[in-house]
This record gives structure tokens, C-alpha cells and sequence, in this order.
């Protein structure tokens, strides 16, 4: 009888945690759900940016063809990798090994002078570093250099390339330090000596990195930045409540659906509010005759 009365215990027991538990979690599961950020209102939402990856098409990672893939999907910038053939053309393709038999970048570049994506932003993965030289006089002829960045260049590339080389614009990969971040909470933030030094025009941070403060501050200083790492459309919508404008995303399509949807409700409340101001003011003019 006794054991009965302690399984008896026991359930009552686990029964007790699992509603707390869903009491818990379930607002929290609610708050990070894609829905629960479309109850927010957001900033800026004309100059939200989605980037995607060069679409796979054809079994192939990087093509003209993947690009257009991509912009159709709905993203407003698209990422190749670079790559050089052996005479210094540049390529786009993931592998040093597939130069000779992938497209060229003055392809690309021809194919986004087109009146349909004359305004798409490419973002130039350097997967292989070498004389830039013949990407800069193609950048300047097909009149790309306003919508073009170089990335891809961590740390360890810091030493190989400097506004010296490039006349396009590149990004730096970058992590603040904790002693950064210290002195962004105590008023003191100080731009990276990294970006002069190199003539850099901007960072690829994290998504971990990203925080209101972080985006204020970099905005005033005027600091071009890229968000990268979100994994999902919930950390989209976190990036972007956060005030991150440029997000590298997974899902292209996924993420504009999600972005169309969201724009959608904010304008249907604004609709909703401007209705009940309209009426109230309505009936506040008739109660005064």
C-alpha cells in the first residue's frame, strides 16, 4: 500500500513539473516564434536587405543562372565565391580546382547590367586571394563598383589585402571583444583601427554580435555591416528587430515570404489604428455640433 501511495506521489510530482513547465515555456517558445515577432513593428523596413546564396541550378553552387535563381526567390543581394584562372581571370566557383571550366565574373557582371537586375548587390566571396587587378577594370567597366563588395576575408587574410589592392569596397570579418563590447555599455565605443588601417568599408559580423546598441553605434559612425549566422527565420526576425538592415539568410525564399507577411500585418495595424483615429475624431466633431 505504501508503494502505491508513493507512485501515487510520484506521478502527482511529474505531473506538477510539466505544467509548470508549459506554463514557462510556452510564452517563451510564443515569443520566439516567427508570429510572436510579427506582433513588433519594424524600423526601416524599405531598407531591409535579404541576402542569399548563390541558388544551387543544375547541380552547380555558382552561375549566372543560380544568381537570377536567387533574385527571383525574392533576394535583394546575392552571393558568388571568386575565384582566378591561372592568367588572373577572375571566376566564380567554390573550388580553385573548377576555375577553367566555371563562368566568368565579366559573365555575371554582363548579365546584371540587365534592366531586371541592374539594381541586385553582389557580394564576391574570396574563396582563392590573387591579383585583383583585372577584377577592378571589370568592376569599373560594367559600372559595378556602387553595388559590388569583396568578403570572405577573415583575420588571418587581414595582411593580404588593403584599399591599395581593390578599388571595390570589401568587408571585413570581424568579432568584438569583450573589452569592445565593455566600452560600448560605458559610452566609450571606438571604431575598429582595423577599417582604417586596411581602408576596409565594413564588417561581416555574427548574428551573436548584434545587439540595438551595437547597430546604433555602428550607424553613427557610419560603419557598412553585414549580419551573418542566422540560421532560421526567427533569428531573421531577431537580427532585424535588433536593427541589423543587411542579413545573410539560409532559406531566400522562406525569409521573404516571412518579411512579405510581416510588412503585411504592420500595414494592416497602421490601417487599424489611422481607422480608429478617423472615427473617434468623427465622432468627437459630431458630439460638438
Amino acid at each position: 500500500m505504501k508503494a502505491e501511495k508513493k507512485g501515487v506521489a510520484a506521478v502527482s510530482a511529474i505531473i506538477v513539473i510539466l505544467v509548470v513547465a508549459v506554463l514557462i515555456l510556452v510564452p517563451l517558445l510564443k515569443h520566439n516564434s516567427v508570429s510572436g515577432y510579427m506582433k513588433e513593428e519594424l524600423q526601416n523596413v524599405d531598407n531591409v536587405s535579404l541576402i542569399s546564396r548563390c541558388s544551387e541550378v543544375d547541380g552547380k553552387k555558382n552561375s549566372v543562372a543560380g544568381v537570377k535563381e536567387s533574385v527571383r526567390l525574392g533576394a535583394n543581394a546575392v552571393i558568388v565565391d571568386l575565384c582566378f584562372r591561372k592568367d588572373g581571370t577572375p571566376v566564380i566557383t567554390e573550388s580553385y580546382s573548377n576555375a577553367d571550366s566555371s563562368q566568368t565574373v565579366e559573365e555575371l557582371f554582363k548579365a546584371m547590367n540587365d534592366e531586371k537586375y541592374n539594381k541586385v548587390v553582389l557580394y564576391l566571396n574570396i574563396v582563392q586571394l590573387s591579383d585583383i587587378s583585372k577584377l577592378n577594370t571589370l568592376a569599373v567597366n560594367y559600372n559595378m563598383l556602387d553595388r559590388l563588395f569583396l568578403i570572405g576575408i577573415d583575420s588571418d587574410r587581414y595582411d593580404l589585402i588593403s584599399s591599395d589592392d581593390t578599388i571595390i569596397p570589401f568587408l571585413l570579418d570581424y568579432t568584438f571583444e569583450s573589452d569592445e563590447l565593455s566600452a560600448l555599455k560605458a559610452g566609450k565605443f571606438k571604431k575598429p583601427d582595423i577599417l582604417e588601417e586596411k581602408g576596409a568599408a565594413g564588417l561581416v559580423l555574427d548574428r551573436s554580435q548584434i545587439s540595438p546598441e551595437l547597430v546604433e553605434m555602428l550607424n553613427d559612425y557610419g560603419i557598412i555591416f553585414v549580419t551573418d549566422g542566422i540560421e532560421n527565420t526567427s533569428e531573421m526576425c531577431k537580427a532585424l528587430l535588433d536593427g541589423a538592415n543587411n542579413v545573410i539568410v539560409t532559406d531566400i525564399k522562406k525569409s521573404k515570404e516571412t518579411l512579405d507577411k510581416w510588412t503585411e500585418k504592420m500595414q494592416e495595424r497602421y490601417k487599424a489604428s489611422v481607422d480608429k483615429s478617423i472615427k473617434e475624431l468623427s465622432q468627437k466633431a459630431d458630439n460638438n455640433k
